[in-house]
């Protein structure tokens, strides 16, 4: 019999490291709510799970052949309303609110409720899957009540006055984090010659609060694709804004982004790389360029 035991717990044993169970203490907490289904999380790591709903109801307006919309969302915790908005005249059929609950630092024992207003739309293509959102609210759930605490949407902005768009991360969520106090989005910025750049920005949750994550440099996503071609010879840069040479590119010679560089959001630098994998910072302002493709069709 304690022969059979101690085999029975061995392969116990084994089935738990080849097949792990999912828990939210183990992965990142990050889910986009559907309407009219009832979700149960434990938003403040306390006593029983809050149940939280989302509900969405649309009205039609027809004026001739304009078609518009108002779309109201209420979003409740435990039967209680926390969010009332009804947006209207809208020309899209999208919903313009999304709700998230997510757990941006798996060690505070506390997730966060985020509502999202905005022209929020449900797209394949990464790139522009979200057209633009206005708002993100953050709310803190705690003895008993959810409390709006800050709007994320001017943080994500912040140093950067020319931003065109907040965007979604990716097809399966509108914002992502790593579980250790950081959340992102994707934000869209104007870069004089070179159409639009996405960057990928970052807040970080301390004490209860988001704050801004300033940095001079940023990674650039969604360029794959998308060569561009100077309309003249042009000189690439060892350093952002420097005087020493690190190569030379010919007219309509392909070159692709990598990095955008910036000390105030208002004065940029690229960083660029050509087919050989060479590459340095320009100044976009002074390199007039072809583009062979878009972030934005």
């Amino acid at each position: 019999m304690r022969k059979l035991l101690n085999l029975f717990g061995m392969a116990l044993i084994a089935v738990l490291v080849l097949f792990p169970t999912k828990s939210n203490a183990a992965g990142n907490v990050c889910q986009t709510l559907k309407e009219s289904k009832t979700y149960q999380y434990n938003l403040d790591q306390k006593g029983k799970k809050e149940s939280i709903k989302v509900n969405v109801s649309k009205k039609e307006h027809k004026n001739g052949y304009a078609i518009t919309y108002d779309l109201k969302t209420t979003v409740s915790v435990n039967g209680k309303k926390i969010y009332t908005k009804t947006l209207k005249g809208r020309y899209s059929d999208n919903n313009q609110v999304k709700v998230m609950v997510v757990d941006t630092d798996r060690k505070d024992k506390q997730m966060e409720l985020l509502i999202m207003e905005g022209e929020i739309n449900d797209g394949t293509n990464s790139a522009f899957w979200s057209a633009d959102i206005e708002h993100i609210y953050y709310y803190q759930y705690s003895n008993g009540k959810a409390k709006r605490k800050q709007d994320l949407s001017p943080l994500f902005r912040k140093n950067f006055a020319n931003a065109f768009m907040l965007h979604g991360m990716k097809n399966s969520s509108y914002l992502t984090t790593n579980g250790k106090n950081e959340l992102y989005a994707k934000l869209c910025v104007p870069v004089q010659n070179f159409d639009y750049v996405h960057i990928k920005r970052k807040l970080k949750l301390k004490n209860g609060k988001f704050v801004n994550v300033s940095t001079k440099s940023y990674s650039l996503m969604d360029t794959e694709d998308m060569p561009f071609r100077p309309k003249k010879n042009i000189t690439v840069y060892t350093k952002p804004g420097g005087t020493k040479k690190a190569f030379t590119v010919k007219k309509k010679e392909s070159i692709y982004l990598c990095g955008l560089y910036t000390a105030n959001g208002k004065k940029f630098y690229l960083k660029i790389k050509n087919k050989g994998e060479k590459s340095g910072y320009i100044d976009p302002k002074k390199v007039p360029s072809y583009v062979d493709g878009s972030n934005h069709v």
